[in-house]
């Protein structure tokens, strides 16, 4: 009889869920396991049945989700071998709050680990803070889906240096706009083109407000003849598992990003992309990538490699399965 395996997630909708949980399921299914998706985002009665009935379910997984006591006590009683999955340093809050350490969800967060038959964690980072409750704990990287990005990416040849995010992070973006302005300066034809569901204005530099929808993220990430991703460097951006810049990979796209978390595994500077922490360093490489269509096609195509062959479907579902029904 085919395994039954249930995710348990809080917000289909969100992105992390999309990336972890929902691209994997029809290559589960094709290996013949069956599976279902709980959102607990629910009133609190019906998260309560949610947790319940995992006992018809011979895999539990809980993706992110901080249960309180009461609630892993409702769950650890009809699956006890449940497994936790995680790509954000939920240990913390996140970059913007003053304060990272909140003991509530340090607490949690050891508490679900604890309890776990096997954590995934999504880079080296999160393993690290989940190994000091467990030794059960397997590194599998968020993935891409390769099949719809076009190879080679059809590209426009405008000068569009660009980011994929959520309001929640514009903040990071905002930190670079000095640099993207003193590059327009002296390239006056560049735009910053941003997918997301906020917007700001930047001074002196064009700018696309884009709003992000399921159905055009591949042509508008392709659209992209540079893509960024600025970071700070604190607790919280150290757990990040990179996904805008295997994004731009997928499509092709070379990649100036800052030299922090997870970014260091992805890109190899000056192969894939440019590492840049001061002004000068986001000015100088993407104005060598913008000015220089040969570097961007060879930088481009590196970066697709690695996500073919390290955070593609394909390359990281053998290890979610083994993780799954160990």
């Amino acid at each position: 009889m085919s395994p039954r395996v249930l995710f348990l997630v809080a917000g289909a909708g969100e992105a992390s869920c999309r990336f972890r949980v929902l691209q994997y399921l029809p290559h589960l299914q094709r290996r013949g396991i069956a599976t279902h998706v709980a959102d607990l985002h629910v009133p609190l009665g019906r998260r309560r049945r949610l947790l319940l009935s995992a006992a018809e379910y011979d895999v539990v997984c809980v993706h992110r989700v901080l249960l309180t006591a009461i609630e892993q006590r409702w769950l650890q009683r009809v699956a006890p071998r449940y497994i936790f999955d995680f790509d954000d340093a939920i240990m913390f809050r996140d970059s913007q709050r003053q304060r990272f350490v909140s003991w509530q969800r340090r607490h949690r967060f050891a508490r679900m680990v604890a309890g776990a038959h096997r954590v995934i964690a999504g880079n080296r980072y999160l393993a690290d803070a989940a190994f000091r409750y467990t030794d059960r704990v397997t590194v599998i990287p968020t993935a891409i889906d390769l099949t719809p990005y076009p190879n080679p990416p059809h590209r426009s040849r405008d000068p569009v240096i660009g980011w994929i995010g959520t309001r929640a992070n514009l903040m990071y973006l905002r930190a670079v706009l000095p640099a993207l302005a003193r590059l327009s300066r002296t390239r006056p034809e560049i735009t910053l083109k941003i997918v997301a569901d906020d917007f700001f204005d930047g001074p002196h530099l064009r700018i696309i407000e884009k709003p992000w929808s399921l159905e055009d993220e591949v042509a508008d990430v392709t659209s992209f003849q540079v893509g960024i991703m600025p970071l700070p460097d604190d607790p919280w951006t150290r757990g990040k598992c990179a996904v805008k810049i295997l994004q731009y990979f997928a499509a092709a796209v070379p990649v100036v990003c800052s030299p922090v978390g997870t970014n260091l595994d992805v890109v190899e500077h000056g192969r894939s992309g440019y590492f840049a922490t001061a002004d000068d360093e986001w000015v100088n490489y993407l104005d060598d990538l913008l000015g220089n269509a040969e570097r961007r096609t060879q930088f481009g195509a590196a970066g697709r490699e690695t996500v073919r062959q390290r955070y593609s479907i394909e390359a990281t579902l053998d290890a979610l399965i083994t993780a799954l029904l160990e």
